[in-house]
């Protein structure tokens, strides 16, 4: 009996402290489930070349040995998949490979790069949803889009988002239902950036152009003409190309090719993810044949330097025009 009175209190004392336990970690749990949560970023897990010119190599291994296998223009990117000795792998488009950590931006850190280049967008999350000519609902209707559609976002105001619909038209949506996401550009296969410059005609020997041209910003220069024309006649895209060279020349927009396409304000499409879209999908022979044509010489607008849609040109204001396929160039 005296051996059982003395086991009794430590007894107590075990389930005691069992029972403190219990209701501890019970308390943690609820408390620490009434903590609000951080909702994860969109940017999360992302890497994005920050590069200005040339485009950011991807390699098959984290080393300047490596094969580069694609290539990814300023704002192209994608989901981080490992890092390693300043290199990261990175998933974009259908290609995997190593970038340098000294040229890409991460998480966070893409946003303001993003909005400047207009790699956000805009997904619909209603059945149906009407695109607006203006930010009205009582503005004209463009087009009806569908759940799932995406459109590159110009901006936002207001409640209404501003969207590119083609390289010439935006129109407007209902912020109420829309969710903003970031698209980064998809890497450009390397392999297949070179067999579309070969299938187009290029020879062996180095080419004569009017203005210098690395075969990096040929194909820059192909998928804009391709872009502005909606993959038009050839005649359409030369007429494009040789807008473009004609800048170049000035130097008034800057003194390469991928200033000129990317100056502010000047090409919308390039800024707003669309020309992303052209590149990762290869220019086609025509396009890639009328670029280097224009790079050669070949010119079939003369010396001017502006151009918009047809349809919205004022030529009663130009003090003289041209319009070549969907386009009208123009001097002021």
């Amino acid at each position: 009996m005296k051996k059982l009175q003395q086991l009794i209190p430590s007894i107590s004392k075990a389930v005691f402290i069992k029972a403190a336990i219990a209701a501890s970690v019970l308390l943690f749990s609820v408390s620490h489930s009434a903590f609000p949560s951080h909702a994860a970023s969109a940017y999360d897990n992302m890497a994005v070349a920050n590069v200005n010119s040339d485009p950011l190599n991807m390699r098959t291994k984290p080393s300047t040995e490596g094969d580069i296998i694609g290539k990814c223009y300023r704002g192209a990117g994608g989901t981080v998949l490992e890092r390693k000795n300043g290199w990261t792998k990175v998933r974009s488009g259908k290609l995997e490979g190593w970038m340098k950590d000294d040229y890409l931006l991460y998480g966070n850190d893409i946003e303001p790069l993003a909005k400047e280049l207009g790699l956000i967008n805009a997904k619909i999350t209603a059945t149906t949803l009407n695109i607006r000519e203006t930010p009205s609902t009582t503005s004209d209707i463009l087009k009806q889009a569908a759940a799932g559609d995406t459109f590159p976002v110009l901006s936002e105001d207001n409640g209404w988002v501003q969207i590119q619909l083609s390289a010439d038209t935006t129109g407007y949506l209902s912020g109420k239902y829309v969710s903003i996401i970031p698209i980064p550009g998809a890497a450009v296969d390397a392999k297949e950036e070179s067999a579309a410059l070969n299938s187009s005609g290029q020879s062996a020997a180095a080419p004569s152009y009017v203005i210098p041209a690395t075969d990096d910003e040929v194909y820059l220069l192909a998928a804009c003409t391709a872009m502005e024309t909606g993959d038009g006649s050839y005649d359409a895209q030369l007429a494009v190309a040789s807008c473009i060279v004609n800048r170049v020349k000035t130097k008034e927009w800057g003194k390469t090719i991928s200033s000129v396409i990317y100056a502010d304000g000047q090409f919308p499409g390039a800024t707003s993810g669309l020309l992303d879209r052209y590149l990762s999908k290869s220019p086609s022979k025509t396009a890639l044949k009328a670029a280097k044509d224009a790079l050669s010489g070949s010119n079939n607008i003369g010396d001017y330097l502006y151009f918009k849609s047809a349809k919205r040109a004022s030529v009663s204001s130009y003090s003289s025009y041209k319009i070549v396929g969907g386009n009208c160039f123009y001097k002021k």
